[in-house]
């Protein structure tokens, strides 16, 4: 189970970074900006945030507990 939760986060992150390439080429290039592309990073660095800061508090409460 541990894997697949893994497996999905590590593909719902290349995922997010293909998004953030394809934003950056909409803004500085001529190509295209697709209408997803812009919710889809912010919402992505939005759920990495939450994810980072949960850890960051886990870990945090296991270093005043040692």
């Amino acid at each position: 189970m541990h894997d697949t939760i893994y497996r999905a986060g590590l593909g719902l992150y290349v995922v997010w970074l293909l998004l953030v390439v394809l934003l950056l080429l909409g803004r500085y290039t001529p190509a295209p900006l697709f209408g997803f592309v812009q919710p889809g990073v912010v919402v992505g660095a939005a759920v990495l945030t939450v994810f980072g800061a949960g850890r960051l508090v886990r870990s945090g409460y296991r270093r005043v507990g040692d």
